[in-house]
């Protein structure tokens, strides 16, 4: 991405946008993108590099992450992360967003649409998790505790081996997440990131309350975020779609990023027609 970056309220981003807050005349859909924990706005650069002449991108920095600020707490809940988003959704965007979240960006987003439904035109969540079982909670509560007790620990072995299970076809995008876990904020990435692993998914009732499209894809060999729990979260969803990928694991958009795009584009294009009806 050879966009400018920007700060607003302490959140760092690239757009592609004319001027922010002046749309007035800009009919294009705005859409935002989130990361997910221990990663950066680049590791969208090829949806945005699919999506940047008919979209009006935004890709951000989540709190703690990148060039954004630290949330001014020790203790986080998935709350805080949707009201930073709702913040800049308001404040720079200007109107309602598709939103587009992967792992703990998925969560945001979807707690987002649930929080602030009238910033929200839909929302797009990759490799979210639902209803996580104990073993899986114990195992990354684990992990989060020994981020907490040693930020200087080894950060990127462990999630690189399970994100891309030593595939040499991935070896780019395996040294691009290496380099962006070994050089993030430790203590946003262990914030974020112990905040996550005492997450077990968002409440069926809350989820039903989401009426804007929505599409739950992930990976059909992510363990964590498997595809059960996004195909359930689309059964409780009133109008979501789910897209199981073939052979992915958890970094689906840069591994697999042309069944994504794809995926996105009929999603843009059903959330383009929804909006539409319903203004």
């Amino acid at each position: 991405m050879k966009w400018s970056r920007k700060i607003s309220d302490g959140i760092a981003y690239y757009s592609n946008g004319n001027q922010d807050n002046q749309h007035e005349n800009d009919k294009t859909t705005p859409v935002v993108f989130v990361h997910g924990v221990g990663l950066r706005a680049e590791s969208w650069y090829q949806q945005v590099s699919a999506f940047d002449d008919r979209y009006r991108c935004y890709v951000i920095d989540m709190p703690g992450h990148g060039e954004s600020d630290l949330l001014p707490k020790p203790t986080l809940m998935l709350e805080d992360f949707a009201a930073a988003l709702n913040t800049f959704i308001q404040n720079v965007v200007g109107e309602r967003a598709i939103v587009v979240g992967h792992s703990l960006g998925a969560m945001t987003a979807l707690q987002t649409a649930v929080s602030y439904p009238k910033m929200v035109r839909g929302v797009a969540a990759f490799n979210a998790i639902y209803n996580r079982p104990d073993n899986a909670a114990q195992d990354v509560q684990t992990r989060a505790e020994s981020l907490l007790n040693d930020l200087d620990q080894n950060v990127t072995d462990k999630p690189i081996a399970r994100w891309f299970d030593g595939n040499p076809q991935y070896d780019n995008e395996a040294e691009l997440c290496r380099s962006w876990l070994n050089n993030g904020n430790r203590l946003g990435y262990a914030q974020a990131y112990q905040m996550f692993a005492h997450l077990r998914g968002i409440p069926a009732a809350e989820l039903k309350t989401i009426s804007v499209p929505a599409l739950l894809l992930t990976g059909e060999m992510d363990i964590n975020s498997s595809a059960k729990m996004s195909l359930t979260m689309a059964e409780i969803l009133p109008n979501a779609n789910a897209v199981i990928v073939p052979e992915a694991r958890h970094m689906t958009q840069m591994t697999h990023a042309n069944a994504v795009n794809s995926a996105l584009e009929r999603f843009f294009a059903q959330c383009d027609a929804h909006h539409t009806a319903n203004v």
